[in-house]
């Protein structure tokens, strides 16, 4: 990480926070990396958890790593809903801060997601996007319980941290080869192995194809109130099955 000190200057304000950071990382005897990066983050910002997505190389986003169940809670509903900040944050390489979900503005941009995200205890969420030039690599995002408006300080702060977690995730690019930096083995999917299990299940039932058959695995879930995942595990476990008519569930 001598690079990020090389490059910004270990008197920048990028530069003095990898320092600060890796400092800390050395008093708690932690190894510097990306997931404590990311830890440090909730603490500062004194959220009720982060995420931090990452995009593959074949486009697929994944948890690579969460503090707090809204930071795994959260990432869920949108690949459930297929909308939300986190999404909008990556799409539009641009912050996206709301400062409160439970807003009618917030309800008119995400009509599915913020009802949803408020009653699982998420008020305010920030996205930042690990962005540079027209290489988008993922969003870190802080998410908390009550709303919730942080001075342009602060923003500018969380900003530094994103930075820092983007130089870190290309760092881990380049020693890998180009290859984008993820969980190993789906350790954190945020498409779990039995949610495309039960995909490749309903896919066979309804005879379709796997877009589809997700697209109807989430609209259910949706449709009933339930975790993706739940479904999914009883899919899985033939509790539950889809049927060839919509109308007949």
């Amino acid at each position: 990480m001598s690079a990020i000190r090389d490059e910004w200057g270990e008197n920048s304000p990028l530069g003095r926070l990898w320092v600060a950071v890796t400092a800390l990382a050395g008093e708690r005897g932690r190894e510097l990396s990306v997931e404590f990066v990311c830890e440090v983050a909730a603490e500062r910002f004194g959220g009720a958890g982060t995420c931090l997505v990452v995009i593959g190389t074949t486009g697929v986003a994944k948890l690579r790593s969460a503090s707090g169940e809204l930071g795994r809670r959260i990432p869920e509903i949108e690949v459930t809903v297929g909308e939300g900040p986190i999404g909008d944050a990556f799409e539009l390489a641009s912050p996206a801060v709301v400062t409160d979900l439970g807003t009618a503005q917030a309800l008119r941009r995400w009509p599915l997601f913020a009802p949803l995200a408020v009653e699982a205890g998420a008020r305010a969420c920030f996205g930042f996007p690990l962005a540079v030039g027209v290489v988008r690599v993922g969003v870190l995002a802080l998410l908390h319980g009550t709303p919730i408006a942080p001075e342009a300080a602060i923003l500018r702060e969380a900003l530094l941290f994103a930075d820092l977690v983007l130089a870190m995730l290309l760092g881990e690019q380049v020693a890998a080869g180009g290859k984008v930096p993820g969980p190993a083995e789906d350790e954190f999917p945020l498409v779990g192995p039995q949610v495309h299990q039960a995909t490749g299940m309903v896919a066979a039932q309804l005879n379709t194809d796997p877009d589809t058959a997700f697209a109807r695995l989430r609209a259910r879930a949706f449709a009933d109130g339930r975790r993706l995942s739940e479904l999914a595990a009883d899919i899985v476990a033939r509790r539950t099955r889809f049927d060839p008519d919509p109308d007949n569930r």
